[in-house]
């Protein structure tokens, strides 16, 4: 019955308060009924205070229809109001200093912890409402006389302070419970965003990013870019349903994906069935070529596998390049860590003039992995935009017993 109003669209606080007011009608009503059962059965002369306990009772359950409905102030209202009128009332019909004044101290602090700052006529309302009754309870045995014995009024002086202690522990154990319970939420739907940001930008630029929110720009000497296309996807995507085509593309790049993460290659995005990794950044590094290299070889042989389950015939057409690169995040909507430069440029142009099943790669690279790797000498091609190239066919890496008899 805590739950009773609470929507998925309000706010936090909103939602605490309003789970705080049904838990102070179960808890009021509780209270109320209880004493009612004690006036019952002290007779007849307890009546009258039997009655508007009685009807306390009814109002805070009225209190838990309205906030069901979404009447949440007048929920709120019917939660302190007849409590307040009940106390006055028992103070009157009573007489004698019998502990209700603890109840007015209680009620300041519930109204304040019901309603929001914005409501705060409210606050002040109920606040103002629990001081004039705290004067009354105080006045009031100088103007009724008591009807109660002193071991009777001992014994209500006793039971009040109790049952107000009690009723603070719960409600600041209830309050601080959801209060907790929000904060974790909290910090699963943080840890859920991070997650997400870290899909999409680099740990380091990420931070960065976080922290000033402007466009980040980073030069770097040396760095190897990879693209990779599959050759034979248009084909494949005319006899393929659109939910196959998506599933087998998605495990390509997943498998791609874990490979990245586990040698250290940065992936920087995919367009359509291509796929682009870059090493040396955001952190640098000297093995940049090295680990793309191997990257390259993993990502043949992991399509080669995903091919005989499936039944396809795609082949990925991968080229390389190493150089300088500038590196950052513009833009304000959906932005990505993106690379910038004549390596990029280059590296692009391997692979689309590369060979279906082949790892094309530039002198530039062969010079830093030859002796580590093994090369086949494609010899000079002519490159759109840049000419003739003289390009190398990866082949796959050297056993550590050849790298040892070529090192000096």
């Amino acid at each position: 019955m805590s739950s009773l109003g609470v929507k998925v669209n309000q706010p936090p606080g909103e939602r605490r308060r309003i789970r705080l007011t049904n838990q102070s009608a179960l808890i009021g009503a509780v209270s109320c009924g209880g004493f009612a059962v004690g006036y019952a059965l002290a007779g007849p002369r307890f009546y009258a205070s039997l009655v508007t306990n009685v009807i306390a009772v009814a109002v805070l359950c009225l209190a838990l229809a309205c906030a069901q409905r979404g009447a949440l102030v007048l929920a709120r209202v019917a939660v302190l109001a007849p409590i307040n009128a009940t106390v006055v009332v028992a103070s009157t019909l009573l007489g004698g200093r019998v502990g209700f004044i603890y109840y007015m101290f209680l009620f300041a602090v519930v109204a304040f912890l019901l309603f929001s700052e914005r409501q705060w006529a409210y606050r002040l309302g109920f606040a103002a409402m629990s001081l004039v009754g705290c004067v009354y309870v105080v006045v009031a045995p100088q103007l009724h006389e008591s009807r109660v014995s002193p071991h009777t009024a001992l014994a209500l002086d006793v039971v009040s302070a109790v049952t107000v202690l009690v009723t603070v522990l719960l409600i600041v154990h209830l309050f601080t419970r959801d209060t907790a319970t929000a904060e974790e939420r909290l910090a699963l739907a943080h840890a859920r965003s991070e997650r997400l940001l870290l899909n999409v930008l680099p740990a380091p630029i990420s931070a960065r990013l976080k922290e000033n929110g402007e466009a980040i720009a980073d030069g770097f000497a040396e760095v190897t870019v990879l693209f990779a296309d599959l050759v034979g996807f248009t084909e494949l995507s005319q006899r393929l349903t659109p939910e196959e085509l998506v599933v087998m593309l998605n495990r390509t790049f997943s498998a791609f994906d874990d490979m990245a993460a586990a040698l250290g290659v940065e992936k920087i995005k995919t367009i359509g069935d291509c796929y682009m990794v870059a090493a040396g950044l955001p952190e640098r590094s000297n093995d940049h070529a090295e680990r793309v290299a191997r990257m390259a070889l993993r990502m043949r042989e992991a399509l080669e596998d995903i091919n005989r389950e499936g039944g396809y015939t795609l082949r990925v057409r991968i080229g390389v390049h190493s150089g300088p690169v500038v590196a950052g995040v513009i833009g304000k909507r959906k932005f990505i860590y993106d690379l910038w430069g004549d390596t990029v440029n280059t590296a692009s142009r391997m692979e689309s003039s590369g060979r279906p099943g082949e790892i094309q790669v530039t002198r530039e690279v062969y010079d830093r992995l030859d002796g580590v790797f093994s090369f086949e000498r494609r010899g000079v091609i002519q490159v759109k935009g840049k000419g003739e190239m003289e390009t190398y066919l990866l082949l796959g890496e050297r056993p550590k017993a050849d790298v040892l008899k070529v090192s000096p």
